[in-house]
């Protein structure tokens, strides 16, 4: 082959190649933002000792497609608590701990969303929450997506199928 021969395939490969590194970057999801507004799902804190809040806020959001649905849930820990830490996880559950501010420190109680298993508990100086997900069934399997910490705050994504 000769050096132009080799120039004019190269040349032609070249923007195929860039087209492709180009799209597959835009199909890459965007980087999770926290949300501007207040939380949209308020659990009712159960206390049973010390001095807990009434309520603890969290940011969900979901996504219905052909086959299925995402679910996106961001727990504002922040506004009780330290930075959060992924304590524990596994297949069907994800849980996040984070100390306690002074002001709720002696806190022992719970709060749980009835729809989704959204739970908070407030015990030993720790708000910890739980991501726990519905038994997976043959025509609705689920999984976690996402596990990660934005802002100080836990963050998980999950879907499921119909």
């Amino acid at each position: 082959m000769n050096i132009l021969v080799k120039l004019a395939t190269l040349s032609s490969v070249i923007p195929t190649m860039l087209a492709f590194a180009v799209n597959s970057t835009q199909a890459q999801t965007t980087n999770p933002v926290l949300p501007n507004t207040s939380p949209n799902t308020i659990l009712q804190v159960k206390r049973q000792s010390g001095i807990c809040p009434s309520t603890f806020g969290i940011w969900t959001a979901s996504r219905q497609y052909e086959g299925g649905g995402e679910f996106t849930v961001i727990a504002d820990t922040a506004a009780i608590a330290g930075l959060a830490d992924l304590t524990s996880s596994g297949k069907k559950f994800v849980e996040y701990t984070a100390p306690l501010k002074r002001a709720y420190a002696s806190c022992v109680g719970r709060g749980r969303d009835q729809d989704f298993g959204y739970q908070v508990r407030f015990q030993n100086g720790n708000v910890i929450f739980r991501v726990q997900l519905p038994p997976d069934t043959p025509s609705n399997p689920n999984a976690f997506t996402t596990i990660a910490i934005l802002t100080s705050r836990p963050y998980v994504k999950w879907q499921i199928a119909d």
